[in-house]
């Protein structure tokens, strides 16, 4: 098999710059925002800033969402191209399976987010508009979601870090490749 599509359209490449990105950021502010101290853990006269971050999570993970939205269905309509015949089958099968779990993650993290939200007794808003309440608050429902989309990010971050090495012992593969070319010329 050659690979026909030597590399990803220009759509797929802009959409995966602007959401890695974005993910990293929300997975950096999400550990650090759940460390805060709640209001009601500071003492009198302290002001909390544990909202502020929450809230620009949740804008920044609605916003995400929509380009996942946009990036899920380019994919399908879109081919990926061929890896290269170098890359061995299982390779081939792992890198399948890890981009497959990315868009699985990529879906489930923002929507068990949204969930996690919605049962909160706090409004959800975006960018600072109000979003319509769609369930009543439900602390054991809320509780449920925050679980999941916890586990979910550290899977989340399992991949990232597979995804990177990959990346990595690819270009340095790919390197060497070149090296050993141009000393046969």
């Amino acid at each position: 098999m050659t690979n026909t599509a030597p590399r990803y359209d220009r759509v797929q490449i802009i959409l995966h710059w602007l959401i890695a990105p974005i993910i990293l950021a929300m997975i950096i502010l999400g550990l650090f925002m759940v460390e805060l101290p709640k209001q009601s853990e500071l003492p009198a006269g302290e002001e909390s800033v544990r909202a502020f971050y929450f809230l620009l999570h949740k804008s920044m993970g609605i916003s995400v969402a929509f380009l996942i939205i946009l990036r899920v269905f380019w994919r399908l309509t879109h081919k990926a191209p061929a890896l290269p015949d170098t890359i061995g089958k299982w390779q081939q099968k792992a890198a399948g399976a890890v981009h497959g779990l990315f868009y699985l993650l990529m879906v489930a993290m923002p929507l068990s987010g949204f969930m996690q939200s919605i049962y909160s007794k706090y409004s959800t808003k975006f960018w600072g508009i109000k979003l319509p309440r769609l369930a009543e608050a439900d602390q054991g429902m809320r509780e449920f979601y925050s679980q999941v989309h916890e586990y979910l990010a550290f899977a989340l971050i399992v991949l990232i870090v597979i995804h990177l090495v990959a990346v990595v012992k690819h270009k340095l593969a790919g390197s060497a490749i070149s090296d050993r070319m141009s000393l046969k010329r």
